[in-house]
C-alpha cells in the first residue's frame, strides 16, 4: 500500500468520526433532538418524512423482522425502559404494538398505533458501515472496529480476536474472518441474571451464557442477525438468506460454527 502522509490520515480520521457522529445524532434514543426521537413522537400522528439513512436502516430491520417472524423487533424499547436500560421518554405507547405496526413507503414512515423504536446496536453497525464507506475507496486496506462491530476491506485470510464468555469476557478466541463485517452479542458485561437482550414474544430478558458472532457483508445486517441467531427458531434459514454465517462460543470457550 502506498504511504499516506500524516495530514491525509488526519483528514480521513476527521471524516470518519464526523460520519459516526452524524449517525448517532440521527438515531440516538437518548437525544430528544434526534430524528429517532422525532419519529417516536410523530409517526403515529399521521406519519412523517425521514432521512435516507433512517429509511435504509428501517428497511433492513423490517426485512429481518419479517424473515424471523418478529423475533427481531425494533419496538422493544418499552421493555428496555422498564429494565432501566433506556430513559423513560414518557410518551404514549401501546403494549401490544410490534414491527407489524410500522409502515415504510419510500421515505414516508407511519405507525398504526403509538409505539417506541430503539435502533440500538443496529445504528452502531450502520455507523461503522457509513464510516467505512467514507474512506474505503481511498486506501488499499482499512479496518474500522467499534467494539462489537467490525468492518474490514481486505478480510480474506484474516483472523479476529472475539471475546468469549469465559471469565466475564476477559478471554478471547481467534476466529477466521468469513466476510467483510462482524458483529458479536453477549451478556458478559452484565451481572448474572441480568440481560439487555429481550425476547419480543415473551418480553422477558434472555439470560444467555454464550456469545453469538455473525459474519455478513455489512455490519448493520450482522448486528441484527446476532439477535435472530439467539432467538429465532428459523435462524439458519434467515442467516443464510442474508448471505451470512454465525459462530457460537460457549461458556467454556468452545467454538462452534453454526452455519
Amino acid at each position: 500500500m502506498a504511504d499516506i502522509d500524516a495530514d491525509t490520515l488526519l483528514d480521513m480520521s476527521h471524516r470518519v468520526f464526523a460520519e459516526i457522529t452524524k449517525i448517532e445524532r440521527l438515531m440516538s434514543f437518548h437525544d430528544p433532538d434526534s430524528e429517532l426521537a422525532y419519529i417516536n413522537r410523530e409517526a403515529a400522528r399521521g406519519g412523517c418524512e425521514i432521512s435516507d439513512d433512517m429509511a435504509t436502516v428501517l428497511k433492513t430491520a423490517l426485512t429481518i423482522s419479517a424473515l424471523s417472524g418478529g423475533r427481531y423487533d425494533l419496538s422493544i424499547a418499552p421493555e428496555l425502559i422498564k429494565k432501566g436500560l433506556l430513559p423513560d421518554v414518557e410518551q404514549a405507547r401501546n403494549e401490544g404494538s410490534s414491527w407489524r405496526d410500522i409502515c415504510l413507503v419510500g421515505n414516508r414512515l407511519s405507525f398504526a398505533q403509538p409505539m417506541l423504536l430503539d435502533l440500538g446496536g443496529l445504528a452502531k453497525g450502520y455507523a461503522v458501515d457509513k464510516a467505512f464507506a467514507v474512506i474505503s475507496n481511498q486506501v488499499d486496506d482499512v479496518m474500522i472496529n467499534a467494539g462489537g462491530d467490525l468492518r474490514m476491506k481486505q478480510w480474506q485470510g484474516q483472523r479476529v480476536a472475539v471475546k468469549t464468555p469465559c471469565g466475564g469476557g476477559s478471554a478471547t478466541a481467534s476466529l477466521p474472518m468469513q466476510d467483510a463485517a462482524l458483529a458479536t452479542t453477549a451478556n458478559y458485561y452484565f451481572a448474572k441474571g441480568e440481560s439487555a437482550i429481550i425476547d419480543p414474544q415473551t418480553k422477558q430478558a434472555v439470560n444467555n451464557d454464550r456469545s453469538i458472532s455473525v459474519f455478513a457483508p455489512s455490519c448493520v445486517v450482522a448486528d441484527a442477525l446476532t439477535k435472530v441467531v439467539l432467538l429465532a427458531e428459523n435462524a439458519v434459514e434467515v442467516v443464510k438468506s442474508m448471505q451470512a454465517s454465525a459462530v457460537l462460543i460457549a461458556q467454556d470457550g468452545t467454538v462452534n460454527n453454526l452455519f
